[in-house]
């Protein structure tokens, strides 16, 4: 054979798909999973696909002395001034650092998440202050939560916040009920633009609330804490619909690392199924030590959680933002 033409290497999805495979051929004799099930492979396989995708998107930082912080830091503002738009995107920068907390936070979380290139942080910058523009992120605050919760898909969304004030190191706490989310029905309830508007709008929100608690702590918070509660989830049902729209759902759901860069410090996902650990055990390898640190999986509520939002009583005020029935707000 010529070695010259050896054939390329699979995908991340396909490797993923084999490793998540080999993972429920090993798991114990306890544990029930249809593999021999005609529909098993479309259930692998969007298991595969959005373990994939959380791989993709967990953005590896940089970290940086102080010496290199502050050169970065300088590079990257001679990158901006020598932007030919800058003198009309100067005002938005100020507000969108205002809006991350003030300081150098704001710059700092687009270098980490793009290789320390000061070029290419200044260019993402521009392309999100003018995303930033067309979708309204601009408002005050009492505008903006306005526009969250008059939102028609909002209904459709049962997540909430808890505000950083509440907790013990000033993360502000982002919580969902993922039973309650119907994936495949508020994808056909409403076009995707008007999704992506929407989310924009959350994430906005998560980013509001982590400013107000770094200007009032004075110290930049490390960055928000995101619970997703599998509680009554039908997990297979779930993936089946993931599986389904992971397009639209990639596509919404990219402006997170595209525009709102480093916003995650810790992601909870609680009750797992045992599906979860599996997807996870096969996606782990494709991310970074830094994004692995920032996922915990547990079949009921880590003790970690509880400690960081201040006790049993915090974990249950949180999980009451959300009714079984839907959404709410920001307590």
């Amino acid at each position: 054979l010529d070695h010259r033409h050896r054939p390329t290497a699979p995908p991340p999805e396909m490797r993923a798909a084999k490793s998540l495979r080999r993972s429920l051929i090993r798991a114990p004799v306890h544990v029930s999973f249809p593999v021999r099930h005609r529909r098993g492979h479309s259930w692998l396989a969007a298991a595969a696909v959005a373990g994939a995708a959380l791989a993709s998107a967990s953005q590896c930082d940089s970290e940086l002395d102080d010496s290199e912080e502050a050169t970065a830091l300088a590079a990257l503002g001679q990158s901006l001034r020598r932007l030919a738009d800058w003198a009309s995107l100067e005002p938005a920068w100020r507000q969108f650092r205002h809006a991350r907390g003030g300081g150098d936070a704001c710059a700092l979380a687009y270098l980490r998440t793009g290789g320390n290139d000061p070029e290419a942080a200044a260019v993402r910058i521009a392309d999100t202050l003018s995303f930033r523009q067309a979708n309204g992120l601009v408002a005050d605050d009492a505008e903006l939560w306005r526009a969250v919760e008059e939102h028609p898909a909002r209904d459709r969304w049962p997540f909430a916040y808890l505000p950083g004030s509440e907790v013990p190191d000033g993360s502000p706490v982002c919580y969902a009920r993922l039973s309650q989310l119907q994936v495949a029905a508020t994808l056909a309830a409403f076009d995707e633009e008007e999704l992506m508007h929407f989310v924009a709008l959350w994430f906005e929100g998560a980013q509001r609330l982590l400013g107000d608690s770094s200007r009032r702590r004075g110290d930049p918070v490390r960055g928000t804490y995101d619970v997703y509660d599998c509680a009554d989830l039908s997990a297979w049902s779930f993936l089946s619909e993931v599986r389904a729209h992971r397009p639209a759902i990639k596509r919404i759901f990219a402006i997170g690392s595209e525009h709102f860069p480093d916003l995650l410090y810790k992601c909870y996902v609680l009750n797992a199924p045992t599906v979860a650990a599996l997807v996870w055990r096969c996606v782990a390898p494709f991310m970074s030590e830094q994004a692995q640190a920032k996922v915990c999986i547990s079949r009921g509520v880590p003790p970690e959680l509880a400690e960081a939002l201040g006790g049993e009583a915090a974990v249950r005020r949180m999980v009451a933002l959300v009714s079984e029935e839907g959404k709410e707000g920001v307590a």
